[in-house]
Protein backbone atom coordinates (compact mmCIF):
# COMPACT_ATOMS: atom_id res chain seq x y z
CA UNK A 1 0.00 0.00 0.00
CA UNK A 2 1.36 3.27 -1.21
CA UNK A 3 2.17 5.68 1.86
CA UNK A 4 0.17 9.29 1.90
CA UNK A 5 2.65 12.49 1.46
CA UNK A 6 1.85 13.80 4.87
CA UNK A 7 2.57 17.04 2.97
CA UNK A 8 -0.07 16.59 0.66
CA UNK A 9 -2.28 15.93 4.13
CA UNK A 10 -0.92 19.03 5.25
CA UNK A 11 -1.73 21.45 1.98
CA UNK A 12 -5.42 19.50 1.64
CA UNK A 13 -5.95 20.20 5.65
CA UNK A 14 -5.10 24.09 4.57
CA UNK A 15 -7.37 24.04 1.78
CA UNK A 16 -10.32 22.94 4.21
CA UNK A 17 -9.97 25.04 7.09
CA UNK A 18 -9.61 28.09 4.95
CA UNK A 19 -12.42 26.94 3.13
CA UNK A 20 -14.34 26.44 6.61
CA UNK A 21 -12.88 29.71 7.94
CA UNK A 22 -13.75 31.81 4.80
CA UNK A 23 -16.64 30.19 2.67
CA UNK A 24 -19.05 28.83 6.10
CA UNK A 25 -17.70 31.21 9.55
CA UNK A 26 -17.21 34.10 7.63
CA UNK A 27 -19.17 33.59 4.54
CA UNK A 28 -17.04 36.73 3.01
CA UNK A 29 -14.37 34.89 0.99
CA UNK A 30 -13.19 38.43 -0.61
CA UNK A 31 -11.51 37.91 -4.05
CA UNK A 32 -13.70 34.80 -4.58
CA UNK A 33 -16.65 36.87 -4.34
CA UNK A 34 -15.50 39.16 -7.18
CA UNK A 35 -14.23 36.42 -9.43
CA UNK A 36 -17.68 34.64 -9.15
CA UNK A 37 -20.02 38.02 -9.70
CA UNK A 38 -17.36 38.73 -12.55
CA UNK A 39 -18.24 35.58 -14.37
CA UNK A 40 -22.25 36.23 -14.38
CA UNK A 41 -21.60 39.64 -15.34
CA UNK A 42 -19.66 38.18 -18.17
CA UNK A 43 -22.22 35.94 -19.48
CA UNK A 44 -25.23 38.07 -18.93
CA UNK A 45 -23.43 40.90 -21.11
CA UNK A 46 -22.61 43.29 -18.39
CA UNK A 47 -19.97 45.43 -18.11
CA UNK A 48 -16.94 43.04 -16.49
CA UNK A 49 -14.55 46.16 -15.29
CA UNK A 50 -17.22 48.93 -14.43
CA UNK A 51 -20.07 47.27 -12.23
CA UNK A 52 -22.71 49.55 -10.90
CA UNK A 53 -23.14 50.77 -7.68
CA UNK A 54 -23.46 48.32 -5.05
CA UNK A 55 -21.56 45.26 -6.57
CA UNK A 56 -17.61 44.18 -6.27
CA UNK A 57 -15.37 45.98 -8.00
CA UNK A 58 -11.67 45.70 -8.63
CA UNK A 59 -11.34 42.87 -10.99
CA UNK A 60 -8.12 43.31 -13.04
CA UNK A 61 -7.93 39.66 -14.99
CA UNK A 62 -9.40 39.21 -18.51
CA UNK A 63 -12.08 38.57 -19.88
CA UNK A 64 -11.04 34.74 -20.60
CA UNK A 65 -10.24 33.94 -16.66
CA UNK A 66 -13.80 35.42 -15.98
CA UNK A 67 -15.40 32.85 -18.23
CA UNK A 68 -12.86 29.93 -17.26
CA UNK A 69 -13.98 30.88 -13.77
CA UNK A 70 -17.60 29.11 -14.56
CA UNK A 71 -16.74 25.64 -12.53
CA UNK A 72 -16.32 27.92 -9.53
CA UNK A 73 -19.16 30.46 -9.98
CA UNK A 74 -21.65 27.56 -10.81
CA UNK A 75 -21.38 26.01 -7.76
CA UNK A 76 -22.57 26.87 -3.98
CA UNK A 77 -20.59 29.05 -2.70
CA UNK A 78 -18.77 26.85 0.09
CA UNK A 79 -18.18 23.77 -2.23
CA UNK A 80 -16.79 26.16 -5.29
CA UNK A 81 -14.57 27.76 -2.75
CA UNK A 82 -13.12 24.35 -1.72
CA UNK A 83 -12.59 23.48 -5.73
CA UNK A 84 -10.50 26.35 -5.94
CA UNK A 85 -8.58 26.46 -3.24
CA UNK A 86 -7.86 22.78 -3.89
CA UNK A 87 -7.22 24.07 -7.59
CA UNK A 88 -4.44 26.88 -6.28
CA UNK A 89 -3.00 24.77 -3.27
CA UNK A 90 -2.78 21.42 -5.29
CA UNK A 91 -1.81 23.02 -8.54
CA UNK A 92 1.74 24.39 -6.66
CA UNK A 93 1.70 21.19 -5.02
CA UNK A 94 1.73 18.97 -8.26
CA UNK A 95 4.01 21.25 -9.68
CA UNK A 96 6.85 21.02 -6.92
CA UNK A 97 6.59 17.46 -6.76
CA UNK A 98 7.16 16.98 -10.07
CA UNK A 99 9.99 18.98 -10.60
CA UNK A 100 11.97 17.89 -7.81
CA UNK A 101 13.11 14.52 -6.21
CA UNK A 102 10.82 13.58 -3.34
CA UNK A 103 12.51 14.64 -0.20
CA UNK A 104 13.27 18.16 -1.86
CA UNK A 105 10.20 18.74 -2.63
CA UNK A 106 8.76 17.73 1.06
CA UNK A 107 11.37 20.77 2.07
CA UNK A 108 10.17 22.76 -0.69
CA UNK A 109 6.55 22.80 -0.31
CA UNK A 110 7.24 23.31 3.81
CA UNK A 111 9.12 26.62 2.79
CA UNK A 112 5.86 27.90 1.05
CA UNK A 113 3.41 26.40 3.31
CA UNK A 114 2.58 29.49 5.19
CA UNK A 115 3.07 32.03 1.90
CA UNK A 116 0.36 29.29 0.46
CA UNK A 117 -2.23 29.81 3.24
CA UNK A 118 -2.43 33.56 3.13
CA UNK A 119 -2.42 33.39 -0.85
CA UNK A 120 -5.80 31.04 -0.12
CA UNK A 121 -6.78 33.45 2.83
CA UNK A 122 -7.32 36.09 0.31
CA UNK A 123 -9.03 33.85 -2.18
CA UNK A 124 -5.59 34.46 -4.83
CA UNK A 125 -4.13 33.39 -7.94
CA UNK A 126 -1.07 33.24 -6.69
CA UNK A 127 -0.63 29.80 -5.86
CA UNK A 128 -1.85 28.59 -8.77
CA UNK A 129 0.31 31.22 -10.62
CA UNK A 130 3.44 29.52 -9.51
CA UNK A 131 2.58 25.97 -9.84
CA UNK A 132 1.35 27.19 -13.55
CA UNK A 133 4.62 28.46 -13.95
CA UNK A 134 6.55 25.17 -12.15
CA UNK A 135 3.99 22.99 -14.48
CA UNK A 136 4.54 24.37 -17.53
CA UNK A 137 8.93 24.11 -17.18
CA UNK A 138 7.74 20.47 -16.46
CA UNK A 139 6.25 20.11 -19.41
CA UNK A 140 8.85 21.77 -21.69
CA UNK A 141 11.50 19.67 -19.88
CA UNK A 142 9.60 16.54 -21.44
CA UNK A 143 9.20 18.34 -24.92
CA UNK A 144 5.62 18.44 -24.69
CA UNK A 145 4.83 21.85 -26.17
CA UNK A 146 1.13 22.14 -25.98
CA UNK A 147 0.21 21.43 -22.48
CA UNK A 148 3.37 23.45 -21.80
CA UNK A 149 2.19 26.40 -23.77
CA UNK A 150 -1.29 25.71 -22.47
CA UNK A 151 -0.10 26.29 -18.52
CA UNK A 152 1.82 29.18 -19.25
CA UNK A 153 -1.18 31.18 -21.21
CA UNK A 154 -3.51 29.94 -18.58
CA UNK A 155 -1.35 32.08 -16.28
CA UNK A 156 -1.14 34.89 -18.82
CA UNK A 157 -4.68 35.47 -19.15
CA UNK A 158 -4.82 35.83 -15.44
CA UNK A 159 -2.22 37.91 -14.49
CA UNK A 160 0.00 38.40 -17.15
CA UNK A 161 3.71 37.89 -16.27
CA UNK A 162 3.22 34.10 -15.98
CA UNK A 163 3.99 34.89 -20.10
CA UNK A 164 8.03 35.27 -19.57
CA UNK A 165 7.75 31.23 -18.77
CA UNK A 166 7.72 31.15 -22.58
CA UNK A 167 11.36 32.03 -22.58
CA UNK A 168 11.73 28.32 -21.23
CA UNK A 169 9.95 26.64 -24.07
CA UNK A 170 12.61 28.94 -26.65
CA UNK A 171 15.12 27.55 -24.60
CA UNK A 172 14.09 24.06 -26.42
CA UNK A 173 15.06 22.04 -28.85
CA UNK A 174 12.55 22.69 -30.99
CA UNK A 175 11.76 26.68 -30.47
CA UNK A 176 10.26 27.40 -33.27
CA UNK A 177 7.30 24.66 -33.09
CA UNK A 178 6.79 25.70 -29.33
CA UNK A 179 6.31 29.75 -30.80
CA UNK A 180 4.04 28.53 -33.09
CA UNK A 181 1.41 26.28 -30.84
CA UNK A 182 2.19 29.47 -28.80
CA UNK A 183 0.54 31.78 -30.60
CA UNK A 184 -2.33 29.30 -31.82
CA UNK A 185 -3.06 28.54 -27.99
CA UNK A 186 -3.12 32.44 -27.17
CA UNK A 187 -5.43 33.36 -30.04
CA UNK A 188 -7.64 30.58 -28.63
CA UNK A 189 -7.63 31.74 -25.25
CA UNK A 190 -8.48 34.91 -26.24
CA UNK A 191 -11.50 34.27 -28.31
CA UNK A 192 -12.59 31.50 -25.88
CA UNK A 193 -15.43 34.27 -24.55
CA UNK A 194 -17.13 34.00 -27.92
CA UNK A 195 -18.97 31.38 -26.66
CA UNK A 196 -20.93 33.98 -24.75
CA UNK A 197 -20.06 37.80 -25.94
CA UNK A 198 -20.15 38.95 -29.69
CA UNK A 199 -16.78 40.00 -31.55
CA UNK A 200 -17.35 43.74 -30.60
CA UNK A 201 -18.03 43.60 -27.41
CA UNK A 202 -15.12 41.56 -26.51
CA UNK A 203 -12.88 44.08 -28.14
CA UNK A 204 -14.27 46.72 -26.30
CA UNK A 205 -13.96 44.10 -23.34
CA UNK A 206 -10.37 43.73 -24.12
CA UNK A 207 -9.98 47.26 -24.83
CA UNK A 208 -11.15 47.97 -20.84
CA UNK A 209 -8.88 45.62 -19.77
CA UNK A 210 -6.08 47.30 -21.61
CA UNK A 211 -6.89 50.23 -20.23
CA UNK A 212 -7.00 49.23 -16.52
CA UNK A 213 -3.61 47.71 -17.12
CA UNK A 214 -2.20 50.77 -18.14
CA UNK A 215 -3.64 52.99 -15.13
CA UNK A 216 -2.42 50.18 -12.98
CA UNK A 217 1.07 51.39 -14.02
CA UNK A 218 1.73 53.97 -11.55
CA UNK A 219 1.36 51.46 -8.53
CA UNK A 220 4.77 50.21 -7.05
CA UNK A 221 3.36 47.50 -4.47
CA UNK A 222 5.61 45.39 -2.36
CA UNK A 223 8.68 45.79 -4.56
CA UNK A 224 11.70 47.04 -5.45
CA UNK A 225 10.52 50.00 -6.72
CA UNK A 226 8.91 50.66 -3.36
CA UNK A 227 11.87 49.67 -1.45
CA UNK A 228 13.93 51.78 -3.69
CA UNK A 229 11.43 54.69 -2.69
CA UNK A 230 11.75 54.50 0.67
CA UNK A 231 15.36 54.55 0.43
CA UNK A 232 15.42 58.27 -1.71
CA UNK A 233 12.64 60.00 0.29
CA UNK A 234 10.50 59.96 -2.90
CA UNK A 235 8.67 57.67 -5.58
CA UNK A 236 11.01 56.79 -8.19
CA UNK A 237 9.23 55.58 -11.55
CA UNK A 238 8.97 52.07 -11.66
CA UNK A 239 9.71 51.50 -16.01
CA UNK A 240 13.82 52.05 -15.37
CA UNK A 241 14.23 49.78 -11.93
CA UNK A 242 12.01 47.12 -14.25
CA UNK A 243 13.82 47.62 -17.06
CA UNK A 244 16.88 47.24 -15.86
CA UNK A 245 16.19 44.14 -13.60
CA UNK A 246 14.27 42.52 -17.26
CA UNK A 247 17.77 42.75 -18.40
CA UNK A 248 19.42 41.33 -15.92
CA UNK A 249 16.91 38.94 -15.87
CA UNK A 250 18.25 37.72 -19.86
CA UNK A 251 21.40 38.26 -19.70
CA UNK A 252 22.73 34.84 -18.55
CA UNK A 253 20.37 33.32 -21.09
CA UNK A 254 22.22 35.57 -23.81
CA UNK A 255 25.99 34.89 -22.08
CA UNK A 256 25.38 31.33 -21.43
CA UNK A 257 23.65 30.30 -24.43
CA UNK A 258 25.58 27.00 -24.58
CA UNK A 259 24.42 26.24 -20.96
CA UNK A 260 20.65 26.34 -22.32
CA UNK A 261 21.10 22.34 -22.97
CA UNK A 262 21.67 22.13 -18.90
CA UNK A 263 19.21 21.03 -17.13
CA UNK A 264 20.36 22.36 -13.97
CA UNK A 265 20.34 25.65 -15.68
CA UNK A 266 17.31 25.86 -16.90
CA UNK A 267 15.64 24.74 -13.40
CA UNK A 268 17.94 27.86 -11.72
CA UNK A 269 16.71 30.16 -14.55
CA UNK A 270 12.91 29.18 -13.77
CA UNK A 271 13.99 30.11 -9.88
CA UNK A 272 14.97 33.50 -11.32
CA UNK A 273 11.93 33.68 -13.01
CA UNK A 274 9.91 33.16 -10.15
CA UNK A 275 11.21 35.44 -8.04
CA UNK A 276 11.72 38.36 -10.44
CA UNK A 277 7.93 37.89 -11.20
CA UNK A 278 7.05 39.47 -7.99
CA UNK A 279 9.56 42.35 -7.00
CA UNK A 280 9.87 43.39 -10.00
CA UNK A 281 5.82 43.92 -10.36
CA UNK A 282 4.23 47.25 -9.51
CA UNK A 283 0.78 45.21 -8.79
CA UNK A 284 2.66 42.75 -6.27
CA UNK A 285 0.80 42.68 -2.58
CA UNK A 286 1.78 40.64 0.05
CA UNK A 287 -0.23 37.47 -1.43
CA UNK A 288 1.76 37.41 -4.10
CA UNK A 289 4.99 36.47 -2.51
CA UNK A 290 3.81 32.76 -2.93
CA UNK A 291 5.46 32.68 -6.05
CA UNK A 292 8.78 34.30 -5.01
CA UNK A 293 8.79 32.15 -2.26
CA UNK A 294 8.39 28.70 -4.67
CA UNK A 295 11.61 29.88 -6.44
CA UNK A 296 13.31 30.64 -3.50
CA UNK A 297 12.56 27.38 -2.31
CA UNK A 298 13.62 25.48 -5.43
CA UNK A 299 16.77 27.11 -4.99
CA UNK A 300 17.15 26.56 -1.97
CA UNK A 301 16.90 22.77 -1.72
CA UNK A 302 18.71 22.64 -5.15
CA UNK A 303 21.96 24.09 -4.35
CA UNK A 304 24.52 22.57 -2.11
CA UNK A 305 24.66 23.56 1.58
CA UNK A 306 26.40 26.61 3.07
CA UNK A 307 25.70 28.81 6.09
CA UNK A 308 24.98 31.52 3.75
CA UNK A 309 22.00 30.19 1.85
CA UNK A 310 20.70 28.85 5.25
CA UNK A 311 21.03 32.60 6.21
CA UNK A 312 19.45 34.17 3.25
CA UNK A 313 16.84 31.73 3.25
CA UNK A 314 16.01 32.60 6.90
CA UNK A 315 16.03 36.13 6.42
CA UNK A 316 13.12 35.29 3.55
CA UNK A 317 11.04 33.75 5.99
CA UNK A 318 11.98 36.68 8.64
CA UNK A 319 10.93 39.51 6.98
CA UNK A 320 8.15 38.08 4.27
CA UNK A 321 6.66 34.99 5.60
CA UNK A 322 6.92 35.09 9.08
CA UNK A 323 5.58 38.78 10.03
CA UNK A 324 1.95 37.68 8.66
CA UNK A 325 1.92 34.61 11.13
CA UNK A 326 -0.61 34.79 13.92
CA UNK A 327 1.65 34.99 16.87
CA UNK A 328 3.68 38.36 14.48
CA UNK A 329 2.78 41.55 16.16
CA UNK A 330 0.16 43.26 13.36
CA UNK A 331 2.16 46.19 13.53
CA UNK A 332 5.41 44.68 12.39
CA UNK A 333 4.08 44.41 8.95
CA UNK A 334 1.87 47.84 8.64
CA UNK A 335 4.29 49.94 10.19
CA UNK A 336 7.64 49.04 9.25
CA UNK A 337 8.07 45.80 6.58
CA UNK A 338 4.69 46.94 4.18
CA UNK A 339 5.44 50.81 4.05
CA UNK A 340 9.46 50.04 3.09
CA UNK A 341 8.62 46.71 1.10
CA UNK A 342 11.09 45.09 3.26
CA UNK A 343 9.26 42.19 2.57
CA UNK A 344 10.63 42.03 -1.24
CA UNK A 345 14.48 42.99 -0.19
CA UNK A 346 15.84 39.39 1.11
CA UNK A 347 14.25 37.70 -2.22
CA UNK A 348 16.04 40.65 -3.62
CA UNK A 349 19.18 39.33 -2.05
CA UNK A 350 18.49 35.71 -3.26
CA UNK A 351 17.62 36.70 -6.70
CA UNK A 352 20.55 38.46 -7.31
CA UNK A 353 22.98 35.49 -6.30
CA UNK A 354 20.54 33.19 -8.43
CA UNK A 355 21.51 36.08 -11.17
CA UNK A 356 25.16 35.82 -9.97
CA UNK A 357 25.41 31.45 -10.54
CA UNK A 358 24.00 31.76 -14.28
CA UNK A 359 26.71 34.25 -14.97
CA UNK A 360 29.24 32.19 -14.32
CA UNK A 361 27.65 29.03 -15.29
CA UNK A 362 28.82 26.25 -15.08
CA UNK A 363 32.24 27.71 -12.90
CA UNK A 364 29.65 28.77 -10.35
CA UNK A 365 31.21 27.03 -6.84
CA UNK A 366 27.89 26.51 -6.22
CA UNK A 367 26.20 24.31 -8.82
CA UNK A 368 22.85 22.46 -7.70
CA UNK A 369 23.64 19.24 -5.60
CA UNK A 370 20.45 17.91 -7.73
CA UNK A 371 22.31 16.26 -10.56
CA UNK A 372 21.26 16.41 -14.52
CA UNK A 373 19.96 12.56 -13.79
CA UNK A 374 18.16 13.31 -10.89
CA UNK A 375 16.49 16.12 -12.49
CA UNK A 376 15.51 14.68 -15.97
CA UNK A 377 14.70 11.30 -14.08
CA UNK A 378 12.32 13.24 -11.76
CA UNK A 379 10.79 14.67 -15.13
CA UNK A 380 10.10 11.59 -16.85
Amino acid sequence: MRRIDPVLLLFSAAVLAVTIQKGIVLAHPGNFLLFRDTFHRLVSGADVYNPPAGEMTGFLYSPTFALLFAPFALLPLALGLLLWNGINALTLYWGVTRVLPARAARVALLIVFLDTVRSLQNSQTNALMAGLIVLSFVALERERAIPGAAAILVGTFTKIYPVGAGVLGLMRPRPVRFLGVFVALGLLFAALPLVVLSPASLLATYREWWSIIQRDDALQGQSVMRFVSAMVGSTVPAFPLQLAGTLLLVAPLIAQRVCGSDARFRLRWLCSLLVFSVIFNHQAESASFVVASTGVAIWYVTGSPHWWRTTLLGLVLAFETLPHAFFAPADLYKQVIGPNALDAVPCLLVWLVIQYELWRWPRSSDEPKISPRETLANLA
